[in-house]
């Protein structure tokens, strides 16, 4: 019994320094740089390390050359049965104003080993709450919508390209 304790007592230790020595900022040099190849431009970051996840501060985000949005804070926790990014304080460009509004509260996605075919994300802002799941086997991403005044009001013509729910929820599923 206690070989057994002592086995699970190592191996819980050895997968935490696992996860604590883990190089999270190459990993995060190395997602820019495919993003890159996408024309998708990360600029003006504070990137620190803080043991179990991974911080990137005012992080400004250019998309084909045009500035797209502003993060105050960006967090990765990268654990092996689950990991997760959370972003928070986004200002997205003044381009997108006519199509949604331009403050976002926080971000946060969601991906289990528990669940592999899924990945979850839930966001707040003034447009409102949205939850969004992305699933890989059947490629499509399902996102539904309770929207705020401000985007009943203001951006009616996005809604209008996402079906409404007689609870007042808006639906939008998208096939890659």
């Amino acid at each position: 019994m206690v070989k057994i304790i002592k086995f699970f007592g190592y191996f819980f230790f050895f997968i935490l320094a696992l996860m604590f020595f883990m190089p999270k900022m190459n990993v995060y040099y190395y997602a820019e740089q495919e993003l890159k190849k996408h024309q998708v431009i990360v600029s003006n970051e504070e990137i620190a390390d803080k043991g179990l996840s991974l911080s990137v501060k005012n992080m400004d985000v250019s998309f084909k050359e045009i500035e797209s949005a502003k993060v105050e804070n960006f967090e990765v926790e990268l654990f092996f049965l689950y990991n997760s990014i959370t972003a928070s304080n986004i200002e997205l460009a003044s381009i997108a104003a006519s199509f949604f509004p331009t403050k976002v509260d926080k971000i946060d996605i969601k991906y289990t080993v528990l669940n592999p075919l899924k990945i979850l994300a839930e966001a707040k802002g003034e447009f409102g709450d949205a939850t969004a799941e992305l699933s890989i086997l059947d490629r499509n991403i399902s996102t539904v919508m309770k929207p705020s005044k401000l985007m009943l009001q203001k951006h009616s013509k996005t809604l209008s390209m996402m079906k409404k729910q007689a609870n007042g929820e808006y639906i939008y599923v998208k096939t890659f």
